[in-house]
């Protein structure tokens, strides 16, 4: 009943947040020892994993699994610290609570367990990841009867609340009761791993080892572990929480399991599996190694995937990116990079990238080492003509001409043609003009001219409510 610091088991609060918020168990944090803002300008916080490692690039699943500590305070930062308490509010941690009070005195670091809790409040809270998001409130004392059998008093359990999504439960349960995701930290034999059984646990130990948890379930029991001195000195023979709670905590797990049968963590409604890249959790493309993964439908990313990807370089130097004027002409070759970059949300210096771009160079592997030196100084101008589409039939008399422009140096100006007659010149973009066009076949050309002197030009043809080809005419232009 007394208030302990959690170290590390407070973490699943902080993830189930972001889950709720759109996050996915394969999305990847760079785990690089970062710096972070604190009240002290001269002491930044700076936190380490437990074994004093940098990991690189992990996913949500093995970040947590494995307890890794940066992945967990960005985590934090980007999903908020006020929305992180108020999720611990809600599953129960009223210790917790978002106050202005709390939300000042906690910093980043409550992430980590710098925030106290009751080992009773915490046993409460995570029942609602093996009831499916609902919350059963705990009572010590079941039935009362006297000297006869005759029954003074039974408790009868009130409904449950739900205060988590059942898919967030889902994905909890699911990285929590995954071996393979505590390999980094736990190794594939620890005391947390019960082969073939469907139990999820979290440990936690405070860094002045007053304080040690191992709080872990099925689907239909709980049990909560802590150990330490109850004056709150310092431990002297404990150094964490595979040491410390979880052989008790396993102890009573394998009594609950001789008694009860297995019953597996099983998705709701809402969550799939899905292939994703094994490197940057994105959906699987180009052939690349996949995996399997967990996520809540529609929380998966639409856009290309910016970190795992083929990057356009010199076709005679790899070493070197392809200019811009290069990959529009198609004059490029491809290699394979990881693309680690991440912004900072608290502070304008990107201290993330900072550190990010120190673990690359400390790291000596060239899939990370993406060129940023194009081949060489060649002037060049590549035109494209938006619209219309060449060979295209517009079904309209009014047409919109747009076109782009790439080049590495300066642009001087852009010519305008239609039907060879020379329309107009741009100075400057956007490089667009609309036309009130009779019916017929036109030609428009679009020249370009860079400050080196260099030009290059497009040409499409088009019907206007005609097939390009049809052989009409060119009729009178009206502008």
């Amino acid at each position: 009943l007394s208030l302990r610091q959690p170290g590390s088991s407070i973490k699943p609060v902080t993830y189930a947040t972001a889950f709720a918020k759109g996050y996915w168990p394969g999305k990847v944090i760079v785990d690089a020892v970062t710096e972070f803002p604190s009240g002290d300008p001269e002491k930044p916080y700076k936190p380490e994993d437990y074994d004093g490692k940098e990991h690189g690039p992990v996913h949500l699943r093995e970040a947590l699994g494995s307890s890794l500590n940066i992945p967990a305070v960005k985590l934090l930062a980007v999903v908020g610290l006020k929305d992180m308490l108020a999720t611990a509010e809600k599953m129960g941690f009223s210790s917790l609570a978002p106050t202005a009070e709390n939300i000042s005195r906690f910093g980043l670091s409550v992430t980590l367990g710098g925030g106290e809790v009751r080992l009773i409040d915490m046993v409460s809270a995570y029942s609602s990841f093996a009831n499916g998001g609902s919350k059963v409130e705990p009572v010590s004392i079941l039935k009362v009867e006297d000297s006869k059998g005759n029954v003074i008093y039974e408790h009868k359990q009130p409904g449950s609340r739900r205060i988590l999504d059942e898919k967030v439960a889902f994905l909890i349960n699911s990285i929590l009761s995954d071996n393979n995701a505590r390999l980094i930290s736990f190794g594939p034999n620890s005391l947390l791993n019960f082969s073939g059984r469907s139990v999820a646990v979290k440990t936690g130990t405070t860094n002045d080892k007053r304080d040690n948890w191992a709080i872990g379930w099925t689907r239909d029991t709980i049990v909560g572990v802590w150990v330490g001195n109850n004056d709150n000195s310092e431990m002297k023979a404990v150094a964490s929480g595979v040491s410390g709670a979880s052989p008790i905590w396993r102890k009573e797990m394998l009594d609950v399991l001789s008694i009860r049968p297995d019953k597996e963590f099983t998705p709701p409604p809402g969550v799939e599996q899905y292939d994703l890249d094994k490197i940057s959790g994105y959906p699987a493309h180009d052939n690349f190694p996949s995996y399997k993964e967990w996520a809540i439908k529609g929380t998966l990313p639409s856009e290309p995937d910016p970190i795992h990807r083929f990057v356009e370089v010199c076709p005679t130097d790899p070493s070197r990116r392809a200019s811009d004027v290069m990959i529009a002409q198609g004059n490029f070759g491809t290699k394979e990079f990881v693309v680690l970059r991440e912004d900072d949300p608290l502070t304008a210096d990107n201290l993330w990238q900072k550190a990010i771009d120190q673990y690359i160079s400390s790291s000596n592997n060239s899939v990370y080492q993406v060129p940023t030196e194009t081949c060489q100084a060649v002037s060049g101008v590549h035109v494209e003509i938006l619209n219309p589409k060449d060979r295209s039939r517009v079904d309209s008399n009014q047409v919109n001409v747009r076109a782009a422009i790439i080049s590495d140096k300066h642009i001087d100006w852009v010519d305008l043609y239609l039907n060879d007659n020379k329309e107009l010149r741009w100075d400057n973009p956007p490089y667009e003009k609309t036309y009130n066009l009779d019916n017929g076949v036109y030609k428009i050309r679009v020249v370009a001219h860079n400050s080196d002197g260099v030009e290059s030009d497009r040409i499409h043809q088009f019907g206007v409510n005609t097939d390009w080809d049809s052989g009409a005419s060119a009729p009178t232009v009206n502008p």
